[in-house]
C-alpha cells in the first residue's frame, strides 16, 4: 500500500511529533553503548577470527600434504607461503588467550601449549648443526625407538624443559625452514639477517630419516588443524563456550576479557616476546626459523586492536564490527576513553615505525639494549602502556584486572 501525504496532513503530523517528543523536560538518553553489546561484538569477532584461522590452516595442510607426497623446492616453498598466510590469522587470536577461554583453561580445552609453545629447542625435534658446522642428530625423528604418534608427540610436548617443544605452528615451522644460522648464539657472531632458515627439500627424499621426516611432519599438521577445529566450533554461534560465555554475568565477562587483552599486551608481547628477544639474542625470537617474527608482532598488535577499536577484517575481506571497548569506555569515564584510544593508536604507531625498517626482527633487537633503546624496546613500552590504559578502562568499568605477572 502506498500512503501519500498531503503538505498539509504532513505538516500536522511532524507537529504532534514534536509536541510528544516536548512534554518530557528531561527525555531519558538511552546508551546505545552497553555492556552487552560489547560481550556480544568481542564474541563475534571471535568466532569469525578462529574461523579464518581454522580454513587457512586447513589451507596449509593441503599444501604440506602435497608436498610430503611429492617433495621439491616448488612444494616446498608453497607450503612455506601457505604457512605465512594462517599465521597472521592465528597470530590475532592470541588476543582471546589469558581469557578464561577454551584455549587456555584446562577444563575446557587448555590446548594453547600444544599449538603454540615456544621457544622451541630444534635438536629435541630434528638435526641440528653444532658451533664448528657439524651435523648432530639426538631428535625424536632421528631416535627409531621413539614411535611417531599423535599421542606420544602430545605426550613429548614441553615434557622435562620447557623448551621441548614437540607440536604446534613453531614445530611445523622447524620442519619446513630449518634452523636460522645467521646467528651463533654461543659465540655471538652474525651473518646476514635478510636470510632465515633454508632446508632443503632433500631432507624429505634423499636425507636420512627423510621417511620419519614426513610422518612427523604429517602428525603435527594435521594435530594442529584439529586444535583449530575444535576452537573454531566452540567459539562457533551455538558453540559449546560460545553458549557458555553469552551466560556469563556481564562483569564477569568484561573481567575475562580486558584480563586477556591486558595481560597479553603487557605480560606477553611485551615482556616475553620483545624485552628477552633484546635481551638475549635470536633463540627468544618468536618465529626465528622463518623470520616470521615481524609479520608476529604486526597480528598480535591488530588482534588486541581489534578489541580495543571493536573491528575485525576477516580474510574474506568482510569487517565484524560493532561495540568498541573505547566506546564503552567514553560511556563511563570520557577521560579513561580519550587516554585508552590515544594509547591504542600509538601501539599501533610504533609497530608501524619497526615494520617500516624493512629489517628482519632478529636485525632489529641486535642494534638495541634495553637500556639503549630502540623500536623494538619503543614498541613495548607501548604495548605496557596500553595494558595500562585497558586496567584503568577495566576500573571505570566497575572490574579490577591484572596486566602483568
Amino acid at each position: 500500500m502506498n500512503l501519500n501525504f498531503s503538505k498539509h496532513a504532513l505538516l500536522i503530523f511532524i507537529g504532534i511529533i514534536t509536541i510528544s517528543c516536548s512534554n518530557n523536560d528531561t527525555p531519558e538518553i538511552i546508551k546505545e553503548i552497553t555492556k552487552a553489546s560489547f560481550i556480544e561484538n568481542y564474541a563475534a569477532i571471535a568466532s569469525a577470527n578462529y574461523d579464518d584461522t581454522y580454513n587457512t590452516a586447513v589451507a596449509m595442510k593441503t599444501k604440506i600434504d602435497a608436498f610430503i607426497a611429492s617433495p621439491s623446492e616448488t612444494t616446498l616453498a608453497e607450503a612455506r607461503t601457505a604457512w605465512l598466510y594462517a599465521r597472521d590469522f592465528y597470530g590475532q587470536t592470541e588476543a582471546y588467550r589469558e581469557a578464561n577461554g577454551p584455549i587456555d583453561n584446562e577444563d575446557l580445552l587448555g590446548t594453547e601449549g600444544q599449538i603454540n609453545a615456544w621457544p622451541l629447542d630444534e635438536g629435541f625435534i630434528d638435526y641440528v648443526y653444532n658451533t664448528v658446522g657439524e651435523t648432530v642428530q639426538n631428535g625424536l625423528i632421528g631416535d627409531t625407538s621413539f614411535e611417531l604418534t599423535e599421542a606420544n608427540l602430545i605426550n613429548k610436548n614441553e615434557d622435562v624443559d620447557p623448551d621441548d617443544i614437540a607440536t604446534g605452528w613453531h614445530a611445523i615451522e622447524f620442519l619446513l625452514w630449518g634452523q636460522d644460522l645467521n646467528y651463533d648464539p654461543i659465540n655471538h657472531t652474525t651473518d646476514n639477517y635478510s636470510v632465515s632458515g633454508d632446508r632443503p627439500f632433500t631432507d624429505y627424499t634423499t636425507a636420512d630419516f627423510a621417511e620419519r621426516r614426513k610422518t612427523y611432519l604429517k602428525i603435527v599438521t594435521d594435530l594442529l588443524v584439529n586444535d583449530l577445529n575444535d576452537l573454531n566450533n566452540t567459539w562457533a554461534t551455538g558453540g559449546s563456550y560460545r553458549t557458555t560465555f553469552e551466560a556469563l554475568d556481564e562483569d564477569e565477562a568484561i573481567t575475562n576479557i580486558l584480563s586477556g587483552i591486558g595481560f597479553i599486551s603487557n605480560g606477553e608481547v611485551a615482556q616475553e616476546r620483545i624485552y628477552p628477544a633484546i635481551d638475549e639474542g635470536q633463540e627468544n625470537e618468536h618465529s626465528c626459523f622463518s623470520d616470521n617474527t615481524n609479520q608476529d608482532m604486526w597480528a598480535n598488535v591488530h588482534g588486541l586492536n581489534n578489541v580495543i577499536i571493536g573491528s575485525y577484517t576477516t580474510e574474506s575481506g568482510a569487517i565484524i564490527s560493532g561495540a568498541s571497548l573505547i566506546e564503552l569506555t567514553n560511556e563511563f569515564n570520557t577521560t579513561f576513553g580519550a587516554t585508552l584510544e590515544t594509547k591504542a593508536d600509538d601501539t599501533i604507531s610504533k609497530l608501524n615505525t619497526l615494520l617500516g625498517l624493512g629489517k628482519n626482527f632478529d636485525e632489529i633487537v641486535s642494534e638495541e639494549t634495553l637500556e639503549s633503546g630502540g623500536p623494538a624496546t619503543e614498541l613495548a613500552l607501548a604495548l605496557i602502556a596500553q595494558s595500562n590504559a585497558i586496567s584503568d578502562a577495566a576500573g571505570a568499568l566497575g572490574v579490577s584486572i591484572s596486566v602483568a605477572d
